[in-house]
């Protein structure tokens, strides 16, 4: 039956999945966290050494874990869920696209989402699949929009962070 060689099939590109997650995604959580710790720590001509301490990688990928156990189940939900039908086939489609998509990003040192890779994948193949009906292009709209909102609100909060300390350091 091809739903139970599936159903493990997908249980093992997870667990990959989770490895591409992490040599991605935790890399792009730890980066800017890594070059403020080596300012302080070395000043600032270690920012030019791109290699983040094994324990700052470990305690940011604790986090990433710990975000995923508390709060992930709701994004777990809307795109496995909630944005098209999947069964075990397309989820291992899905889970294989992504994987292969992060692994080679990461491959060439290009920093990726691993959730895009995945709400992409879902939409196409979930689309292909069943057609484009198949999938709540209302909510894939929110999450499109999310992501155009994501940029401009996190340079914002930085940028008048950078001024508060920067007024709190100079005093």
């Amino acid at each position: 039956d091809a739903r139970f060689v599936f159903r493990y099939l997908l249980v093992c590109i997870a667990a990959l999945e989770s490895f591409a997650h992490g040599a991605n995604d935790t890399a792009n959580a730890s980066s800017a966290f890594s070059a403020v710790y080596q300012t302080y720590h070395d000043g600032d001509s270690d920012c030019d050494n791109p290699d983040s301490p094994p324990w700052l990688m470990a305690l940011v990928g604790g986090f990433v874990a710990l975000g995923v156990i508390t709060a992930g189940h709701r994004v777990i939900k809307t795109i496995g869920e909630n944005l098209a039908k999947i069964d075990f086939q397309t989820g291992f489609c899905i889970e294989f696209a992504s994987t292969l998509t992060v692994i080679l990003a990461t491959l060439v040192s290009l920093p990726v989402s691993s959730t895009h890779c995945q709400v992409g994948a879902v939409v196409f193949v979930g689309g292909w699949q069943q057609g484009i009906r198949n999938v709540k292009w209302s909510l894939f709209g929110k999450i499109a929009i999310s992501w155009a909102v994501t940029l401009p609100f996190a340079g914002g909060v930085t940028a008048i962070l950078s001024l508060v300390f920067r007024k709190l350091i100079e005093r």
